[in-house]
């Protein structure tokens, strides 16, 4: 077999062409899968919210839409995964790996979508792994190609170093997309995360660094995260939004005190994919609003909803990321005083708590 032939420096320049002009993985993974006598081979991402690519050469695209319907990160789900699990993993994990996961599956899910597709076979080794996910590289075989001798397997492992370079030069080349982004943020005074396609931060701007220090938000093993669980869980629902596939804005989320008040308005907005992109690369952007009040959006409310301009601009403020005691205190006034316009303001605008008004506030803004 013609690919079968190809020497370690043929490999090395494949999959490290790869790294440097992604679109060629697919000529790669294909090239694997010929060499092995497999029918396809495959380089899969797991991050935090399951599955982050899925990347399989000469494969029925209905396959993809049919495995995003299952938990393919699921160890009692998918054999696979169990397999690679498995206490003193062995480098290549193989089909007697797998009659041995199979035995403890929950659900025939995945071993139904393997037989669909005819995919019950093959070996699989990991690229990357950290506390974000993992990168794995995996030959799926037909029924007709039988299962995986030892020289193929030790083929794959040849091949799969050459893989495994080529994953480390791609990050290193998408993690510069973070201070190439960082720098050209350095201008701005919003308060600027970056986060990969785990959700981690991998660049700030100086105002995010510095509410870092100030703020209700810190960075928790690379994560942003919050003082209050309820807030860290609604944050993180909100990454999730952004860099999980169909990546779509996020609701904003209102950081609150103890006191239900909003302390901070926080927005996620994705940023453009790109095609054979590996987990590293920047995929969105937390946007935290403190700015000052502006006279567009108090106008807006006075015309919109009859608010008299002292309630516009404890509206604004609010929705700012201002708190009660800081309103009040700019204002003058007491802090019942500021409960009594705050009833009025719900009842011109029809919101129920103080998180529904900066939402509407918010709104207005967009």
């Amino acid at each position: 077999m013609a690919a079968a032939a190809r020497s370690d420096a043929q490999w090395s320049e494949l999959f490290l062409s790869a790294a440097l002009e992604p679109h060629l993985w697919d000529a790669a993974i294909r090239a694997m899968a010929q060499a092995t006598g497999s029918r396809h081979g495959q380089m899969i991402g797991f991050g935090p919210g399951g599955a982050a690519f899925n990347w399989i050469s000469d494969v029925d695209p209905a396959i993809i839409v049919a495995s995003g319907a299952i938990d393919q990160a699921a160890p009692d789900l998918n054999y696979r995964i169990a397999a690679d699990l498995m206490q003193d993993r062995a480098g290549i994990v193989h089909e007697a790996h797998y009659d041995v996961a199979r035995r403890s599956l929950r659900s025939d899910d995945y071993l139904d979508l393997c037989a669909d597709f005819d995919i019950f076979d093959g070996c699989q080794t990991r690229l990357h792994s950290d506390r974000g996910g993992m990168i794995g590289l995996a030959l799926l075989r037909a029924a007709e190609d039988g299962r995986t001798t030892q020289e193929q397997r030790d083929l794959f492992g040849q091949i799969a170093g050459h893989a495994r370079a080529a994953v480390r030069l791609q990050q290193a080349i998408e993690q510069q997309g973070f201070a190439l982004l960082t720098g050209a943020f350095e201008a701005m005074d919003r308060a600027c995360w970056l986060v990969d396609a785990a959700g981690r931060v991998g660049g700030m701007t100086p105002a995010a660094q510095a509410l870092l220090s100030a703020g209700p938000l810190r960075l928790r093993d690379g994560w942003l995260a919050c003082a209050r669980a309820e807030d860290s869980r609604a944050l993180m629902r909100a990454v999730r939004c952004v860099i999980d596939p169909p990546a779509r804005a996020a609701e904003p989320v209102m950081l609150t005190d103890e006191e239900g008040g909003v302390t901070l308005l926080v927005e996620a907005y994705p940023l453009p994919a790109r095609p054979w992109a590996l987990p590293f690369a920047p995929r969105g952007i937390i946007v935290a609003r403190t700015g000052a009040p502006t006279d567009h959006h108090a106008q807006t409310l006075i015309r919109t909803f009859r608010l008299t301009p002292a309630e516009a601009d404890i509206a604004v403020r609010l929705a700012a990321g201002q708190s009660r005691q800081q309103v009040a205190a700019a204002r003058g006034v007491t802090a019942e005083t500021l409960k009594v316009q705050l009833r009025s303001i719900y009842g011109k605008t029809g919101c129920g708590r103080e998180a529904q008004l900066v939402r509407l506030v918010g709104l207005i803004a967009q």
